[in-house]
């Protein structure tokens, strides 16, 4: 079997007629409680320590995904956001008990890895925090399509980083207990890692629903921020290389976002929904990008749709335009237009189930 097949196989929206991401996130939750109770156990934790460690994160996680999903008005859950709020919240109640704070984040912070470990797994089951397109990788369908999935990417090997992500977490995870010795080192050590992880592996998600400022994700400023914060905190040299990484990463998308941003997940999402609008248009007239990627339609007689994208893009080229098409119509034939920069792609409707009638 191939790679492809068996982890579309595994990758079910759904587990017994419920969500599998609702499945496997309070099974997460379950695990990594139990978790932190042994750890709490094993480090001779107060009953009002226990009951900071057990109690304080999920509400404070709930707080804060209440806020978000009421600002977004949808459901909104960001990893980085719920756990900067339980580390707030775990901290300024450990203080006003008088309680070991290193050793309260040491239990929340690897308890968290725990419960991100199967998270993503619930994420990789229902095709969201996704990855890109690749060689071999994940394949979702209709199923997933119709709770929200891309429909541009249905059918298409995706890298699993979800999966990715999982394993990593857990590693990070073992890594912290084995350097637990010290109050605070599982918790930093575990920071500063996942900050390098997570860093990388934004630049492997496909997923639209993310805001860029300057290059770089949201996560990606709050991993930087997390390494700073690890790295002030000890200053050791395992918190300072991890630091050095994550800011020359920065340094070097900040410098390069220009030639990146064509291809960035949300814009390739804006150009697909202009597309659709032009389809919608009886006068299929040009529509633009706010990168300024414009976009119009003809009809050939052969009944292919002929996309006649250009762009005032300063790096707009035809590699790019060829880029873009890969990404969007996979099977389109591609033409240079007479005029430079001009890039015609020719789809063929029967052959391609993601353009709409």
């Amino acid at each position: 079997m191939s790679t492809e097949l068996a982890l579309a196989r595994c990758a079910q929206p759904k587990l017994r007629g419920r969500s599998t991401y609702t499945v496997v996130g309070f099974l997460g939750y379950a695990v990594a409680s139990c978790f932190g109770a042994v750890l709490a156990s094993a480090w001779d934790f107060s009953l009002g320590e226990r009951l900071v460690a057990l109690v304080v994160p999920p509400l404070a996680f709930i707080v804060v995904v209440t806020c978000a999903t009421v600002l977004k008005g949808r459901e909104w859950i960001v990893f980085y956001q719920a756990t900067f709020g339980a580390v707030a919240a775990v901290v300024a109640v450990g203080l006003a008990i008088d309680a070991h704070v290193w050793r309260l984040l040491d239990v929340l912070v690897l308890g968290t890895g725990v419960f991100l470990a199967f998270g993503r797994i619930g994420c990789f089951h229902v095709a969201c925090c996704h990855g890109r397109p690749a060689r071999r990788g994940v394949i979702y369908g209709p199923a997933h399509v119709a709770i929200g999935f891309w429909r541009r990417w249905e059918g298409r090997p995706l890298f699993p980083v979800q999966l990715v992500e999982s394993a990593a977490s857990l590693g990070l995870v073992g890594a912290g207990l084995l350097a637990s010795g010290t109050p605070g080192a599982a918790a930093l050590g575990y920071g500063a890692g996942y900050s390098v992880v997570r860093f990388g592996l934004e630049l492997l998600r496909g997923d639209p629903a993310r805001p860029f400022a300057y290059g770089l994700s949201e996560a990606q400023w709050c991993c930087l921020a997390t390494a700073a914060l690890c790295a002030i905190a000890r200053p050791a040299a395992w918190t300072v290389f991890a630091l050095g990484l994550v800011v020359a990463g920065s340094v070097l998308l900040v410098v390069r976002r220009r030639a990146r941003e064509l291809f960035q997940p949300p814009h390739l999402h804006e150009l697909d929904a202009i597309c659709d609008a032009i389809l919608a248009d009886p006068t299929h007239a040009r529509r633009d990008t706010r990168l300024g990627v414009g976009a119009s339609l003809h009809t050939l007689p052969d009944g292919r749709l002929d996309w006649i994208l250009s762009s005032a893009h300063p790096l707009w080229s035809v590699a790019a335009a060829r880029r873009i098409v890969a990404a969007l119509w996979p099977e389109a034939e591609i033409v240079e237009g007479r005029t430079a920069g001009v890039v015609h792609a020719l789809v063929t409707r029967a052959a391609s189930s993601k353009v709409p009638a």
